[in-house]
């Protein structure tokens, strides 16, 4: 039979630091954590979608990955934005190249009905989110944008700053998957409601913030960390039931 929640995780290097969420959780909750790496094929991102839908009415899915404001990214190899790779190398190395660039859309986005689901990935907290909802979703957690990459910066205003990019993304992946991992464990724990969830994780932010701005002077750019967390707190929002528990075992 399956757990109470599920958490998918495309396959992907540059979201290879959110491991400790997943494994924090998955260790700690044991009992009631099943989840899902999606491997490198269409195959396997199926799978998944039947997996999602065999998921327990009102159960938790946790997604962690990439997104945009209207669908959620699958898989990613290593090699696939490298360019002038010949037809036949992708014929022959089909893992090697491969790139699913959408996985959950509006198109099959009714997988999570009757479902409540987490959604730690960019810009979730829009378009698919209300769709989400829409297509019967109980509720629905979003965020808006969240740099995992000196790439991501380089196309903001930050890319102009004196400070070292990679110390930036860094520091702020280390207290993206503490803030998360945090929240989470408290949340299960209590089974708090998603809304609770919320909560958690903007007094946690906040705490965060705090500490980087008065405790890690030796981080020359903890100013800028700290307004990236800001934001990561107060781009997310919840749609739907905000009262769902994070541990509802009713089947409905």
């Amino acid at each position: 039979m399956h757990k109470p929640i599920l958490i998918i995780q495309p396959k992907d290097k540059s979201t290879k630091f959110l491991d400790r969420i997943k494994n924090h959780i998955v260790h700690n909750f044991e009992d009631s954590v099943d989840h899902f790496n999606i491997q490198y094929s269409d195959y396997s991102h199926y799978q998944c979608i039947v997996r999602i839908k065999e998921h327990k009415k009102c159960g938790l899915i946790i997604f962690l990955g990439h997104g945009r404001s209207d669908s959620l990214y699958g898989s990613k190899a290593p090699d696939y934005d490298k360019s002038f790779i010949s037809p036949d190398a992708i014929v022959k190395f089909p893992e090697k190249y491969y790139g699913k660039e959408i996985f959950i859309n509006s198109s099959n986005i009714d997988v999570f009905e009757g479902k409540n689901v987490f959604c730690l990935a960019c810009n979730s907290n829009d378009k698919i989110a209300k769709e989400a909802i829409l297509k019967g979703t109980k509720c629905f957690v979003g965020f808006g944008d969240i740099p995992s990459s000196k790439e991501e910066l380089k196309q903001s205003d930050i890319a102009e700053s004196k400070f070292s990019l990679s110390e930036i993304v860094k520091e702020f992946k280390t207290e993206i998957n503490y803030i998360v991992k945090k929240s989470l464990e408290i949340s299960l724990q209590k089974n708090y409601s998603l809304d609770q969830l919320c909560d958690i994780i903007r007094f946690i932010t906040s705490q965060r913030i705090a500490d980087i701005l008065v405790n890690k002077k030796r981080v020359k750019s903890r100013k800028i960390i700290a307004d990236y967390l800001y934001i990561f707190k107060s781009e997310m929002k919840i749609y739907g039931d905000k009262k769902q528990r994070l541990l509802c075992l009713v089947l409905k």
